[in-house]
């Protein structure tokens, strides 16, 4: 368990120096819970305790607290995390099972100095923290998408429908996360008008501005996936006409050639190429006649 007091930076205390439950912020893994001597009204609720059971972002605002949960979507060499926050007269406890609370923190440390002596300015702030990469990771994205073109264009396309599959799934986890993250802050905006200070709604609106961007930029790369998807299926569309026309062509080539086999396989008695000598060569001679004649007029044609 890791505690702190919020000052103008975020100062590390022991549980000891607790002296009143105000300004304080404690992260802690989810085993910890139940033996942590926290007030009850920082305790996350009993249906929280299993904290694998979440799957979206949400806030529930209740009458002295407010209870966030975060599920966020899997990057590169990153798995899916999970966050619970509860806000609390003037306190923030985290249940941050993947250290990812702590390496927000981390980051709030160092971000430029401002007005932040709050819950308010440091929930804030641990939002900021938490999409800081988010740009970097999008450009990834759109590096990916742009190599899965290069792979069209180039008819490298062995195992394109299982990654850009993944991909496509990446973007949507992204889209739905964004929204979801865009919907929570709104909330806490629309709930907490009172107990936000000047600096803190200023923070909140350009949390607002970033998630909106962030979610603008994921529909632009799906939009960007589709298109390449459907240049995929073009070039799957253009190989399988190009395959069509070829049968095409062979089929007309002989069919001529299957009229004459099958006129001659009728052998009656009376027709006139059956006890000719030459008939045998004839029959080739026309064939072969025929089957230049049919290749030369479709090179013409640029068939």
């Amino acid at each position: 368990m890791l505690y702190y007091r919020i000052a103008k930076t975020l100062i590390p205390i022991s549980f000891e120096e607790i002296q009143s439950w105000e300004k304080i912020v404690v992260i802690l893994k989810p085993e910890e819970i139940n033996t942590s001597n926290l007030p009850e009204e920082l305790l996350p609720p009993v249906s929280l305790f299993s904290i694998e059971n979440i799957t979206g972002c949400r806030l529930t605002v209740e009458q002295n607290r407010i209870i966030g949960e975060l599920c966020i979507p899997i990057k590169p060499h990153q798995k899916e995390r999970r966050i619970i926050y509860i806000w609390w007269n003037h306190c923030l406890l985290f249940v941050d099972p993947d250290q990812e609370v702590v390496t927000c923190m981390e980051r709030v440390k160092n971000m430029r100095p401002h007005h932040a002596d709050g819950a308010d300015n440091l929930l804030m702030d641990f939002y900021l923290a938490l999409i800081m990469d988010d740009p970097l990771h999008m450009e990834l994205l759109e590096e990916r998408i742009s190599r899965f073109e290069q792979m069209v264009l180039d008819n490298q396309t062995d195992s394109f429908i299982r990654q850009m599959s993944q991909l496509r799934k990446e973007l949507n986890q992204r889209n739905r996360y964004y929204s979801q993250m865009n919907d929570m802050v709104a909330t806490l905006q629309e709930n907490t008008t009172d107990l936000l200070d000047e600096e803190s709604k200023n923070r909140l609106q350009y949390v607002l501005r970033r998630l909106n961007r962030l979610q603008e930029e994921t529909q632009m790369l799906r939009e960007y996936a589709s298109q390449v998807s459907s240049e995929y299926q073009a070039q799957v569309d253009f190989g399988q006409n190009r395959i069509m026309k070829f049968l095409t062509i062979v089929t007309t080539i002989f069919m001529p050639l299957s009229l004459i086999a099958g006129w001659y396989g009728m052998n009656f008695d009376h027709m006139p190429e059956l006890h000719w000598k030459y008939g045998y060569p004839s029959v080739i001679i026309v064939s072969v006649l025929i089957v230049g004649g049919c290749i030369f007029y479709f090179k013409k044609k640029r068939y």
